[in-house]
């Protein structure tokens, strides 16, 4: 009896356990059916406005995230990144198509962008103007970030009664501003042995000093006021104002609001840097008079497409079969230089090695492109992928570097022996020079009583003990290593570039280069964006008709599963009102992000001590 009665509950359990199962795979297999099939298909209309309106940093290439743990945890990190790539793309496609008339540039959901990525999106802009049609520009405010784009509009304009913390333009200009912790380190007891090659090597200066040393202050001087100049430029040109004006703005900013009261909407009106306010009903009725209005379920706006949509239109993500026998392989190096296998995002030894690797194998690639965007890493990894390089080109295939926001330190080192280096005007490189750091112990073991002692077969076999400190022969033996790699870096320099080694020297020393002064100084061969690196490469492999082939890391067939279920559902989510994504572009907010960021190379640092080629500086 007992037993038929424990019997009929485990039944029970089991059958309501089954019955459960299959009521959640039924739930899930429901919500991916809804997610893939419950978007519209996005259609162009025959009169549109194109939307620009990138989300959180535009990027080389998206930080992977885990499609499952992004399913679990609701993290919507796809959406703090928006690739340079697919902006450029939909402009240039947008300029020779008959129905988008103009492009409208929504900037308020813009965190941040480097130097180098801003300009060529402006260039692409001027492009799409040169062929006849306009740009417009409409924000709450505008960021140096954001305000950088909107000046390449033929109208600027502010949400009129929006309510920002810093309204109108706010430009505080460029600087660097490294986190210093010899001060910290000195008060926790903990020695950090720092070992250099390079006069300028600034990457050391936070383990050494609590302030920005002369020498770093000079070089940082000089590459900074030059992005700067570009920055004044740009905008002095496309806004029709003097320089001196534009000088008084960002120099006596504090002055001028309070000759408006405060109103720094009316001071950049005043200043000519935007042209006027609208309300969203004005705004949209101007843009209405130009391309058309449409339904949009919350009544009636101008035609528009957003560029993403735009882009999966008219370049597809699973573009028709190559027909052309010859192909340039265009890889992505995008992030801080690692060994090992890295996802997209960072940049890994062996993964990467494995993607030229396979370039190099394949018979209908002519030539390779390598797009660099790294402010080094470790110089290990870095040499096997200059190692990979150099037999690509071996194999009769030439290499070509089309340099992003930074190409220093180990991001030259692998760039250096290329056939030809291409950059962008304002691209960060050089950085030439080498470190090592190594803590050690000794004095807060010391302080609290802690003791290493012990024998061994050779007069370095207790050489490497945080808590005696460093052995001064094994001390000698750090230093020649530095020395040797910086001496083996500078010769790279010499024959890649074709220059003496002395002049590699002078160059080097750990310095920081502007691209057009890196240009002067034979450092890269020309000023030009990936699509003149693409059209160098196949001059150089000495064919005409090509296709582009971008290789990339592959996902597993799951990954693309739930990537595609899960971008569905973002889509889904955003046409029904329910994105939950938040950005403020405050002046001053990343400093807690870089903040985090600092320490967080320190630690990395601190746990895999090695030789490294790297910038932190350079990181704007």
């Amino acid at each position: 009896m007992i037993t038929r009665f424990f019997r009929a509950i485990w039944n029970f359990i089991t059958a309501a356990k089954q019955t459960t199962g299959n009521l959640i795979f039924i739930a899930i297999v429901a919500f991916i059916l809804v997610s893939i099939f419950a978007v519209d298909t996005p259609t162009i209309p025959t009169s549109a406005a194109l939307i620009i309106s990138p989300t959180g940093n535009i990027v080389e290439q998206k930080q992977f995230v885990d499609p499952v743990a992004k399913l679990i945890t609701g993290n919507e990190g796809d959406d703090t990144e928006t690739r340079l790539r697919d902006i450029l793309n939909a402009i240039t496609e947008a300029t020779h198509d008959k129905r988008i008339k103009i492009i409208v540039l929504q900037l308020d959901r813009l965190n941040g962008a480097s130097f180098s990525r801003l300009e060529e999106i402006g260039n692409a802009l001027d492009n799409f103007k040169a062929a006849g049609k306009s740009v417009y520009a409409y924000g709450k405010s505008y960021s140096q970030t954001q305000y950088y784009l909107a000046s390449h509009a033929d109208e600027v304009f502010l949400e009129r009664d929006a309510n920002q913390m810093f309204g109108g333009v706010f430009l505080p200009g460029l600087g660097v501003y490294p986190t210093y912790f010899k001060a910290a380190l000195d008060k926790l007891d903990i020695t950090y042995n720092v070992y250099k090659a390079g006069r300028y090597k600034g990457a050391v200066e936070p383990y050494l000093r609590d302030d920005m040393s002369p020498d770093a202050k000079l070089d940082n001087q000089v590459w900074l006021d030059a992005l700067w100049d570009k920055y004044t430029r740009t905008v002095v040109t496309h806004r029709d104002i003097s320089a001196e004006t534009f000088k008084q703005y960002t120099h006596q900013y504090e002055t001028i609001l309070s000759e408006v009261n405060n109103d720094a909407v009316k001071a950049a009106i005043n200043y000519n840097l935007v042209d006027g306010t609208l309300s969203n009903k004005e705004w949209n009725t101007l843009l209405t008079d130009i391309v058309g209005s449409q339904a949009n379920g919350k009544g009636k706006t101008f035609q528009q497409i957003n560029f993403k949509n735009y882009l999966s239109i008219v370049r597809p993500p699973m573009p028709a079969m190559s027909t052309a026998d010859s192909k340039v392989a265009v890889i992505t190096a995008s992030g801080a230089i690692y060994d090992g296998t890295r996802p997209a995002g960072d940049i890994g030894s062996d993964s990467t090695v494995k993607l030229i690797r396979q370039a190099r194998l394949d018979e209908s690639v002519k030539a390779v492109v390598l797009r660099v965007d790294s402010p080094g890493g470790s110089a290990t990894a870095a040499d096997q992928i200059r190692k990979e390089l150099a037999r690509t080109q071996a194999a009769g295939k030439p290499v070509v570097v089309s340099m992003g926001s930074y190409a220093a330190s180990a991001g030259y080192f692998i760039a250096a022996e290329a056939d030809k280096i291409y950059a962008a005007e304002t691209t960060i490189t050089g950085s030439i020079g080498v470190f090592a750091t190594i803590p050690s112990f000794e004095k807060v073991a010391d302080k609290f009583g802690v003791s290493s002692d012990g024998v061994g077969t050779t007069p370095l076999s207790g050489s490497i003990n945080v808590l005696q400190g460093i052995d001064p022969i094994y001390d000698k033996l750090i230093q020649n290593s530095i020395t040797s790699t910086y001496q083996r870096f500078i010769s790279l320099v010499s024959t890649g570039r074709n220059i003496s080694l002395e002049q590699a020297d002078t160059l080097a020393q750990g310095r920081v280069w502007v691209a057009t002064d890196a240009l002067q100084h034979g450092l890269i061969d020309a000023i030009g964006d990936l699509n003149d690196a693409i059209e160098s490469a196949a001059i150089l492999a000495e064919i005409s008709q090509y296709d582009i082939l971008d290789i990339q890391q592959s996902l597993s067939p799951q990954e693309l599963l739930m990537q595609e279920i899960l971008n569905n559902t973002t889509s889904l989510a955003e046409t029904m009102g329910l994105s939950s994504s938040a950005y403020f572009s405050l002046p001053g907010i990343g400093s807690m992000s870089k903040l985090q960021t600092d320490i967080k190379q320190l630690l990395e640092m601190s746990e895999t001590p090695g030789i490294y080629l790297r910038c932190l500086e350079c990181q704007l």
